[in-house]
């Protein structure tokens, strides 16, 4: 591979605007832009780093090796040798051979250049890189000070600072711990409001609960939501799903008549579990809405336990960086059609302060490298619902220590390298950095879907403001797509119809996939981007998606939309008459 292609790839070279200038995006913008480009996401500050080179004196090369890796054709696994696991020498190995051997298997995701849109895995910036790679070379414990040391304290420093850019009035309050993942995080909501409902739980299980519970979460949630279920003992089916409405987000009036047909019942509810941020859809649910319903049915049923409100804002905590974004000077000169949507993304994570819990992954939305992920309380003291007494550790008393986790955390091992990670993305961007940053995406994201709404013959499935577009797209002769995709939610009558075009448009993501160009970026297709709003709500509706985070997809947007209609034309050209003559009559 031409090493001088993946220096512009890496970022190690000057800031290329010209393609980005062409979408129409305000030179101002792309000034700031350019400033994070250069300083956070290439290697100039490799270079400026003191003492760098002491320690990694071959990044650079290495980061070339890699990369070329991850850009060969997806290699197919190689499922005969992996029972056999690598070969490992007898002999004292050489650190050179060893680097040679497994660099082959960086043959992934590639997430550095802008050409993969299939899901939520950004760019990383190398500050973040860095202090992930001290982590590992210093190599502490989070288990407890004793083991962590400075790294315990960094860990709370973080988690406090998360909370204030969340929004939470109350910092002293404030507690949280470094995760391995958002589902742990879900998890962890599941498991405080179990506690909470039900004290005993720790001593006598799940067997010792005589009163029938459920747990609520949304229809548009991530699919931890029910797996963790699984894995407490509960099990999915004690979950109520509440259906998604129209605008992909929990139904508050579903949700109001569920919760209040429970306590009514005498059903605890443990956890009330929403998401912000959805996976596909990147839709919010509305905090506010939801945590007022609790209030007001806790406050009309006292007898009844209240439920533990948990967050799944593994994407949708980024959005809180815009919270005191002033829209009317809206310094950053972002797009008309951002500035209006986000109107709404305020509105809802304003309110992120209401929630008992929150997942994070600062891996997905805050440029950090994997895993990154953060479970925060509103309530430090909920932690007592899972503290286990000093007497029960054999190896060490963790009251001995100023912090031990390990007295509440659901493992003995936690790595620091997302801490250390997240504080030097937090510290090398603040505020202001991360709202350029994700300002990339999410006007990106909007100019496609404002190229897809002038074409008429593509339906965008979600308006809101987010870093995806969900688009069906219908045959070139359609005229009235945002009708279209209207009936296809709302017209139980259309559903057969439905059927067909969805298969037209799987059969074309068949077809594009198989033809595409290399350079073209790659977008997935999901089986469910919205639900019907008729009958019981059960029949989705698929959709291509295209997840636009990174600063440096926008200048691949043009190329994929030239190459999509003329790929279109192709497949309908290779359909059989009878196909398109069918079609036509369902859209006529």
């Amino acid at each position: 591979m031409d090493k001088t292609k993946i220096d512009e790839d890496l970022g190690f070279q000057e800031f290329d605007v010209k393609a980005l200038r062409e979408l129409d995006l305000d030179p101002r913008y792309l000034e700031k832009l350019e400033v994070i480009e250069i300083g956070a996401l290439n290697g100039e500050m490799l270079d400026t780093t003191e003492h760098f080179e002491a320690f990694f004196p071959n990044i650079k090369d290495f980061l070339y090796k890699a990369l070329e890796y991850s850009r060969k054709p997806n290699k197919t696994l190689d499922m005969d040798f992996l029972d056999y696991g690598i070969q490992v020498q007898e002999e004292l190995g050489i650190e050179k051979d060893a680097i040679e051997s497994i660099l082959p298997y960086y043959n992934s995701y590639d997430s550095r250049s802008g050409k993969d849109w299939r899901n939520v895995i950004p760019i990383t910036l190398l500050p973040a890189v860095l202090g992930a790679m001290g982590a590992i070379v210093i190599n502490p414990n989070l288990v407890t000070s004793k083991y962590g040391k400075r790294a315990n304290e960094l860990e709370v420093r973080v988690i406090k600072s998360l909370a204030k850019i969340l929004g939470y009035k109350d910092i002293s309050k404030v507690g949280g711990l470094s995760i391995e993942g958002g589902t742990k995080g879900n998890m962890y909501g599941y498991l405080l409001g179990l506690n909470k409902a039900f004290p005993n739980i720790r001593e006598d299980g799940l067997m010792g609960v005589k009163q029938e519970f459920k747990f609520i979460n949304s229809q548009t949630g991530h699919f931890s939501n029910f797996t963790t279920l699984a894995a407490i003992g509960v099990g999915r089916r004690n979950a109520l799903r509440i259906p998604a409405d129209e605008r992909n987000v929990i139904n508050i009036k579903y949700f109001k008549d569920t919760l209040e047909q429970c306590f009514s019942s005498g059903i605890v509810v443990p956890t009330v579990l929403i998401t912000i941020g959805t996976t596909d859809a990147c839709s919010l649910d509305n905090i506010n809405q939801i945590s007022a319903v609790i209030d007001e049915l806790s406050a009309k049923y006292p007898e009844m336990h209240r439920p533990h409100l948990h967050v799944d804002a593994a994407i949708g905590w980024a959005f809180s960086f815009y919270n005191n974004y002033d829209l009317e000077e809206n310094k950053l000169f972002f797009r008309k059609s951002v500035i209006e949507k986000m109107f709404s993304i305020q509105e809802v994570c304003r309110s992120f302060h209401l929630a008992d819990s929150i997942t994070i992954d600062v891996h997905k939305t805050g440029f950090a490298p994997y895993s990154s992920s953060f479970f925060i309380v509103k309530n430090k003291e909920d932690f007592n619902t899972l503290m286990w007494d000093s007497g029960d550790f054999k190896y060490f008393n963790p009251a001995e220590f100023q912090i031990s986790p390990v007295q509440y955390t659901l493992e003995c091992t936690r790595s620091a390298s997302g801490v250390f990670a997240t504080s030097l993305a937090l510290k090398s961007l603040g505020i202001e950095g991360y709202q350029t940053l994700l300002g990339a995406g999410l006007q990106f994201t909007e100019i496609i879907k404002d190229k897809f709404r002038e074409m008429k013959n593509v339906a965008v499935v979600n308006e809101n403001l987010g870093f995806t577009c969900l688009f069906r797209p219908y045959p070139s002769f359609v005229t009235n797509a945002e009708t279209l995709i209207e009936k296809e939610k709302f017209d139980p009558e259309f559903q057969e119809s439905s059927k067909e075009i969805s298969e037209f448009i799987a059969g074309f993501y068949k077809y594009w996939k198989m033809h595409k160009s290399p350079d073209i970026p790659n977008v997935d297709f999901v089986a469910c981007a919205a639900w019907s709003q008729y009958g019981d709500h059960s029949y989705e509706i698929p959709s291509w998606k295209a997840y636009i985070l990174n600063p440096r997809a926008g200048k691949y947007i043009k190329a994929f939309i030239d190459e999509f209609k003329a790929l279109r034309k192709e497949y309908e050209n290779h359909l059989p008459k009878e196909n398109l003559d069918r079609l036509r009559k369902i859209f006529a």
